[in-house]
C-alpha cells in the first residue's frame, strides 16, 4: 500500500475511534447524570437546635412520575432503628422542591445521642444500586469550661446604688460595698448583678441608666475581693404593662376572643436582640467582668402572633386545619391561643415547644456571634418540665452558645419539687449541658414552711446532688440578695437565710462521695 493511502486510513480510524469513543462516553455520561438518586442532608452534621433539611435528587422521568402521585418518604434510623422525633414523627414526606428535587425537614429530637444517622427511602429497595444515601451526625457543642463547685450571688434590683445603705453580715450599715460583703459572707465565688431593666425612667428610654455607671466601680470591687464579676440584662419580659417601648413589637395573647398586646417583647422582635447585644458588649468591655448574662429568653407572655411562622416552619410536622387558609389573621390567632389552651393535641403541644426553643436557640446564636468569646454566656432557664413547658430547653440552648444555664428551681411546693428533680434527673448528664443550680429566698415561694431558711437548704442540697442522671451540679446560684436584705423573709433576718445558703454552698463544695438519686 503507498505510504500517503497508509496515512489516510490511519486518520479514518482515528476518526472513527473518537467518534465511538464520544458516542459511548456520552451516553455513559447521559445515563450517569440520569439514573443515580441522591438522598442526604444539606450538612453532615447538626446541634440539637436545628432542623436537619433534606434533600432528594433524581434526573429519572419515571421516578418524578410516580413521585408526583406518591411522593417519596424516608425514615431516619440511628444503629438500624427508626428514629421518632418532635411531636411522635417517624417519617418524613417529601415534597417537590423543582425538576428533579425533593426536600423535607426533620426536627432534631430533644437530646438526641450524639453519633451517626442514616436516611432510608421508602422505595429504596426497588432502587437497588442506583440509591445513594449519604449519612449525618448530630453533635453536641461543648461550652466555655466551669470549675466544678461555682457558687454564685445574684442581685435582681432596681434599687440605685449611689446612696444605697446595705447592712452588712456585721450588722455596720455600709453603702454598695456592704452588697459585697454577704458575697464574700456566703462562700460564693461570683456575683452576677441585673445591669439592663426595661423600660427606662424617661419616656423611649430603652434601659434603666441609674446603675450603669456604677458598674465598673463594682466590678472594680469584686475583683480586688476575689470575686468573680457578671452581670446581665433582662430579655423578654418588661417591668411596666403600661409603658412600651417604641419601635418594638409585643407579643399578643387572646383574652375574651379578642388579641391583645402582652408587656412581653415578640420572639420575632430583631430590635430587641441588637439592643440587648449592644449593653452587653457595653458589660463586656468593661475590665473586671468576667460572666455576660440574659434572663430568661422566650415568650414570656402570649405567642400567638407567632401563628404563621410555627405551621411554615413545621409543615409536615403538624398542620392547621383544612380551613386555616380562610381565617383571618385574627381569626388564626384566636384558633392558636384555643388549641394551646385546651392541650388535647400533645403532638401539637410538643411540637410548639420544640419550635419555641428553636427560636430562642436562634436568638442566642446571634448575641455569642456578637459577643464572641471573651466572657461566658449565662441564662436564666425556667425548668418546669424540663424546661419545654416554657418553649426552653438546655441542651438545644448549650449548642446554640449558652455556656452556662442557670436553672430556676422556683415557685414550687415539695411534691412539685421532687416531680422537677426527678424529669431533670432522667433527662439530663453532665456531657449534655453545663447547669447550675438555683433556689430563691422568699417565704411564700417555701409555701410558708415552718423551717424556712433550713427548707431553703433542703431544696438547694437535693438539687446539686440529683440534677443530673450522673453526678453532681456544676455549681449553684442563690436568689436573690434583694431579696434576702428587703424581701418576704417570714419570722426570719437576713441572717438566717443567707446562713443556710452558706451551708448549701459549703455543701457543694464539699469533696466527700455523694449519692446521686436514681
Amino acid at each position: 500500500m503507498p505510504r500517503l493511502d497508509r496515512v489516510h486510513s490511519r486518520r479514518q480510524f482515528a476518526v472513527l475511534a473518537a467518534f465511538y469513543a464520544a458516542f459511548f462516553l456520552g451516553r455513559w455520561g447521559y445515563q450517569s447524570w440520569e439514573r443515580p438518586v441522591r438522598l442526604q442532608a444539606a450538612k453532615s452534621e447538626y446541634l440539637h437546635d436545628e432542623f436537619v433539611d433534606l434533600a432528594l435528587t433524581a434526573r429519572d422521568a419515571a421516578l418524578a412520575g410516580a413521585w408526583r402521585s406518591a411522593p417519596p418518604v424516608v425514615t431516619v434510623t440511628r444503629q438500624g432503628r427508626p428514629v421518632s422525633t418532635v411531636a411522635g414523627l417517624r417519617e418524613v414526606r417529601l415534597s417537590p422542591a423543582g425538576e428533579g428535587r425533593w426536600s423535607g425537614r426533620w426536627p432534631c429530637p430533644w437530646n438526641a445521642p450524639p453519633g451517626e444517622y442514616r436516611l432510608e427511602l421508602s422505595s429504596a429497595a426497588a432502587l437497588g444500586p442506583r440509591l445513594a444515601a449519604r449519612p449525618f451526625r448530630i453533635a453536641r457543642r461543648t461550652p466555655q469550661a466551669l470549675p466544678q463547685g461555682l457558687a454564685v450571688l445574684t442581685l435582681e434590683s432596681d434599687r440605685p446604688f449611689t446612696g444605697l445603705q446595705v447592712r452588712a453580715p456585721d450588722g455596720r450599715v455600709k453603702d454598695w460595698r456592704g452588697l459585697v460583703d454577704w458575697v464574700e459572707y456566703v462562700g460564693a465565688d461570683a456575683f452576677w448583678v441585673l445591669g439592663g431593666r426595661s423600660p427606662g425612667e424617661k419616656p423611649g428610654e430603652v434601659w434603666l441608666s441609674a446603675n450603669l455607671p456604677v458598674i465598673p466601680e463594682l466590678a472594680r470591687e469584686c475583683r480586688r475581693r476575689g470575686i468573680k464579676f457578671g452581670v446581665y440584662a433582662q430579655f423578654s419580659l418588661t417591668m411596666s404593662g403600661r409603658t412600651r417601648l417604641p419601635g418594638y413589637e409585643y407579643a399578643l395573647e387572646v383574652q375574651d376572643g379578642r388579641v391583645v398586646p402582652t408587656r412581653a417583647f415578640s420572639l420575632r422582635e430583631d430590635k430587641r436582640v441588637r439592643d440587648v447585644a449592644d449593653l452587653l458588649k457595653r458589660f463586656r468591655d468593661i475590665p473586671g467582668v468576667d460572666f455576660l448574662g440574659v434572663d430568661y429568653i422566650r415568650n414570656a407572655l402570649g405567642g400567638v402572633e407567632l401563628v404563621d411562622e410555627f405551621y411554615r416552619d413545621m409543615a409536615g410536622v403538624v398542620s392547621p386545619p383544612a380551613e386555616f387558609a380562610r381565617l383571618s389573621r385574627e381569626e388564626r390567632m384566636v384558633y392558636f391561643a384555643r388549641k394551646k389552651a385546651m392541650r388535647k393535641d400533645m403532638a401539637f403541644i410538643d411540637a410548639w415547644q420544640w419550635w419555641r426553643a428553636h427560636r430562642v436557640s436562634g436568638i442566642i446564636r446571634r448575641l455569642k456571634a456578637e459577643l464572641g468569646a471573651s466572657q461566658p454566656l449565662w441564662a436564666f432557664v425556667l425548668t418546669w418540665d424540663k424546661g419545654w413547658h416554657h418553649g426552653q430547653d438546655a441542651v438545644m440552648f448549650n449548642d446554640a452558645g449558652i455556656d452556662v444555664e442557670a436553672l430556676m428551681l422556683y415557685e414550687a411546693d415539695a411534691e412539685q419539687y421532687s416531680v422537677l428533680l426527678s424529669d431533670w434527673h432522667r433527662y439530663l448528664a453532665r456531657g449534655d449541658a453545663q447547669v447550675i443550680v438555683g433556689d430563691v429566698v422568699d417565704w411564700p415561694l417555701h409555701q410558708r414552711s415552718s423551717d424556712g431558711p433550713r427548707e431553703f437548704c433542703r431544696r438547694l442540697v437535693r438539687a446539686v446532688d440529683g440534677i443530673y442522671s450522673d453526678g453532681p451540679a456544676r455549681g449553684l446560684f442563690i436568689h436573690d440578695l434583694e431579696r434576702a436584705l428587703w424581701g418576704r423573709l417570714g419570722p426570719w433576718s437576713t441572717r438566717d437565710w443567707l446562713d443556710q445558703a452558706r451551708a448549701a454552698v459549703r455543701h457543694l463544695k464539699s469533696p466527700r462521695p455523694r449519692r446521686f438519686p436514681s
